[in-house]
């Protein structure tokens, strides 16, 4: 009876592991084209800052 409920544990983490990595992968490929332009926009509105002496 333990041995089930720690296996039914595991189990069930390693599908939460899984979900969380799925929903990660999903909102990266969704919103790639917007932080992309959004990290262009950054990178051209930034001045280039002094070089250090």
């Amino acid at each position: 009876m333990k041995q089930t409920a720690k296996m039914n544990a595991i189990r069930s983490g390693i599908v939460v592991v899984g979900a969380l990595a799925f929903g990660y992968l999903t909102l990266q490929l969704g919103f790639k084209p917007f932080l992309e332009k959004a990290q262009e926009t950054l990178e051209k509105s930034d001045p280039p800052s002094p070089p250090s002496q």
